[in-house]
């Protein structure tokens, strides 16, 4: 949510998340739709992690529950779909600043 607040003041940003199929459920949608997140964060099911597979993320050893889900990633895409920025980590406990981030995107063309 810090991430998201930090970058209201952007008004043509859009945030993926790109959650597997077989994570998405009924929790999933009530805590989207207890943040109103639906304006600014599109959450895109991704079938069979075919996307996690594309972009290299997908856990190496999960367990079971853990099947199809990506490392935790962010990914910087400009206008024309060229990924400018990247950072892939095993620990999601641990994300980015989001005045880091936010750097990285002023830093865009």
């Amino acid at each position: 949510m810090e991430l998201r607040r930090s970058f209201d003041e952007v008004p043509d940003l859009k945030i993926v998340y790109v959650i597997p199929d077989n994570q998405w459920n009924d929790k999933s949608t009530r805590f989207v739709e207890s943040f109103g997140m639906r304006d600014r964060i599109l959450f895109a099911v991704d079938p069979g992690s075919r996307a996690v597979d594309l972009l290299g993320v997908r856990l190496e050893n999960p367990e079971p529950i853990e099947e199809g889900v990506p490392h935790p990633a962010t990914f910087l895409i400009d206008r024309s779909g060229v990924v400018r920025f990247a950072d892939v980590r095993e620990d999601y406990h641990i994300w980015l600043d989001s005045g880091f981030l936010r750097e990285a995107l002023d830093a865009m063309p």
